[in-house]
C-alpha cells in the first residue's frame, strides 16, 4: 500500500469516580486523514464539541513537518522525519486530539505486524455498518503504553469488511483505577470513507499558517493568569443568565453588595473540591454581611442546565448558580481555567481574581472590602 485516505468519526466518552462524586464526558470529532509513503501526511481534527479548544492539524509535505494546535494558536514547525512512523507517533498526535491506541487503518499501512499491538482476533460473527457487511472480532491490546494505568484487559472490538479486509468501525474499551480514581472510558470510530492508494496531489500535504497564528519551534505554553488578571481593577462586565429554575439573574442587580463570582465547570476536579468551601466559608459566612456568591457553570458539552442543576444538588450549593450554556461569560471574563473567582466590590470593580481553586485567598480579599467598607462607615 503507496498511500491511503482515511475519513471517520470519532466519540470518545466516559464516566470518572472518585471520593468527590462522579462525572461523566463526551467529545466528538471529524478526522481527514492522508498518508503517502515514504513521509507525507495530512491530519486534519475537528473537535464537535468543542472546537477552539481541541481541534488542530498534522501536516507533513516530506521536508517540514507541521503540528498545529488550536488551544495554543501556535504551529511547530520541524524537519519532517524520514518515515510515516516517525510522523505518527502518540506525541505528535495528542496535540491535534487524537489517541493513538490499538489497530487503525493508518496505524496498519505503517506497520503490518498488528501482533506487537493485540492478541489474536476472535469472531463474534457478521453484521452491517453502514452498507457494508463485516466481521465483528475482537483483540486485548498488549501496549506498554496502556500497562500503567489501565486494570485488567484493554478491549478492541473491530468491524472488517468481508470483500475489502479494511476496517470500518472500531470500538476501544478502557478501565483505569488509581488512588480511589476510577475511569472508564469508550472510544469508538466509525470510518466513513477509505481509498486505498488513491492520487494524491502533493499540494495536499502543503501547510498555510492561520492567521493569528504563531510559528514555533517548540511550543510555548502561555502564562493563563495573565490575561485575565487583566480585569483587576476594573469594571466587572455586566451579564444576565438564567438560573436552575430559569429566572433571570443580573449582574448588575448585586451593587452594593460584594460578589464572589465563581467559574466553575461540572466536570473539573478542583471546581468538585472547591464546591463544599465555597457554600461554607464563604456563603453561609459572609451571606448575612452584605456578600453574595454566584456560581457560573460554563464549558458544559451536553445538557448544560441539568448538569449545572446536578452539580448544585450533589454538594449541596444554596448560594444561587447561573448557567453560561453559550460560555458568554467564560469568553467576557477571559476565563482560560477553571475554576476562576473574582472577588468584585460594592461598586461593581473587579478587586480580586484567583485563577484555581484556593477559598482562602478569596475569603481574604473579601475580608479586605468589608473591613475597608466599614472603616467608611465610621
Amino acid at each position: 500500500m503507496r498511500s491511503l485516505r482515511v475519513e471517520s468519526r470519532s466519540t470518545a466518552s466516559g464516566t470518572f469516580q472518585s471520593l468527590q462524586g462522579e462525572m461523566t464526558y463526551t467529545n466528538r470529532a471529524t478526522l481527514l486523514m492522508m498518508v503517502m509513503r515514504p513521509n507525507k501526511v495530512r491530519i486534519d481534527t475537528l473537535q464537535t464539541d468543542n472546537p477552539t479548544l481541541s481541534s488542530g492539524k498534522l501536516r507533513c509535505d516530506g521536508e517540514v513537518l507541521y503540528i498545529e494546535s488550536a488551544a495554543l494558536r501556535q504551529t511547530q514547525s520541524q524537519p519532517a522525519p524520514k518515515t510515516l512512523r516517525e510522523i505518527y507517533t502518540t506525541d505528535n498526535l495528542s496535540v491535534v486530539g487524537l489517541m493513538v491506541i490499538g489497530l487503525d487503518p493508518i496505524r496498519l499501512l505503517i506497520d503490518p505486524n498488528w501482533r506487537t499491538v493485540a492478541t489474536s482476533p476472535k469472531l463474534i460473527g457478521r453484521e452491517r455498518v453502514g452498507n457494508r457487511q463485516t466481521y465483528k472480532v475482537q483483540v486485548q491490546l498488549k501496549e506498554e503504553s496502556l500497562k500503567a494505568f489501565a486494570q485488567g484487559q484493554t478491549t478492541q472490538t473491530l468491524w472488517i469488511g468481508t470483500k475489502d479486509s479494511l476496517i470500518w468501525k472500531s470500538e476501544i474499551t478502557i478501565n483505569f483505577a488509581q488512588a480511589g480514581t476510577r475511569m472508564a472510558m469508550r472510544l469508538t470510530e466509525v470510518f466513513t470513507r477509505q481509498e486505498v492508494n488513491p492520487p494524491i496531489n502533493p499540494t495536499a500535504f502543503a501547510y498555510r499558517l492561520p492567521e493569528g497564528f504563531k510559528m514555533v519551534q517548540q511550543f510555548e505554553m502561555p502564562d493563563f493568569t495573565e490575561e485575565t488578571g487583566k480585569l483587576k481593577g476594573q469594571p466587572a462586565g455586566d451579564f444576565t443568565l438564567s438560573d436552575l429554575q430559569g429566572k433571570p439573574v443580573r449582574l448588575a442587580d448585586y451593587k452594593g453588595k460584594v460578589v464572589v463570582l465563581n467559574v466553575f465547570a461540572h466536570w473539573c476536579g478542583p471546581c468538585r473540591a472547591e464546591a463544599p468551601e465555597l457554600e461554607k466559608d464563604l456563603w453561609q459566612a459572609y451571606k448575612d454581611k452584605g456578600v453574595v456568591v454566584l456560581g457560573v457553570a460554563t464549558w458544559a458539552q451536553d445538557n448544560p442546565t441539568k448538569r449545572a442543576r446536578d452539580f448544585a444538588r450533589e454538594f449541596k450549593l444554596t448560594f444561587p448558580v447561573l448557567v453560561d450554556s453559550e460560555n458568554k461569560v467564560a469568553e467576557q471574563y477571559r476565563v482560560r481555567g477553571v475554576p476562576t473567582t473574582f472577588v468584585i466590590d460594592q461598586e461593581g470593580v473587579v478587586r480580586e481574581v484567583v485563577v484555581g481553586a484556593d477559598v482562602q485567598r478569596v475569603k481574604r480579599a473579601v475580608e479586605a472590602l468589608l473591613q475597608g467598607s466599614t472603616a467608611e462607615n465610621k
